[in-house]
């Protein structure tokens, strides 16, 4: 009897309201799957789970979907999400996890990352903008300087003659 072990995916997709939170089980053999959605650790309630019917997925394998829509006030929380599934082809229960509220602490950091790589690539600007702008004043000044020491030569030149 063949064996595939699932794969596993916690999907969030924006919804009006919050999010929804799906647990895809799929790619495994024999059809039998126990997958559990948790929040926290604690089984999210089956009537506020939508899905659970096992499909075929047409390469022989089967999935599994269970979604739980979450509420913007409830994702200021920072719950754990878990979505955990038991299978005949594993040797322990299978594990992914998602801590809502943690998107914002890595866009802001984000954020900070870009706002600072634009001021070192401005900054950098700046400095060969400064630095061709006064090689540019220095060689004009060396022009200067060169007319008119060829100006007095020219001058004494004549002086002398």
């Amino acid at each position: 009897m063949r064996k595939v072990p699932p794969r596993l995916r916690l999907i969030k997709k924006e919804v009006s309201g919050g999010l929804k939170v799906s647990c895809l089980a799929f790619g495994f053999y024999p059809r039998h799957i126990n997958l559990t959605l948790l929040r926290d650790g604690q089984p999210v309630a089956e009537q506020d789970v939508t899905g659970g019917e096992v499909l075929p997925s047409g390469d022989g394998t089967y999935q599994l979907r269970k979604s739980l829509e979450v509420s913007t006030e409830e994702l200021k929380k920072r719950h754990n999400y878990t979505c955990t599934a038991s299978h005949l082809s594993l040797d322990n229960k299978l594990d992914v996890s998602w801590e809502s509220g943690t998107e914002r602490v890595h866009l802001f950091t984000l954020s900070v990352l870009l706002v600072m790589l634009l001021v070192v690539i401005l900054l950098g600007i700046f400095i060969c903008v400064k630095r061709r702008w006064s090689n540019t004043a220095s060689q004009s000044e060396l022009a200067n300087v060169d007319a008119t020491v060829s100006e007095e030569m020219n001058l004494s030149s004549d002086s002398e003659n």
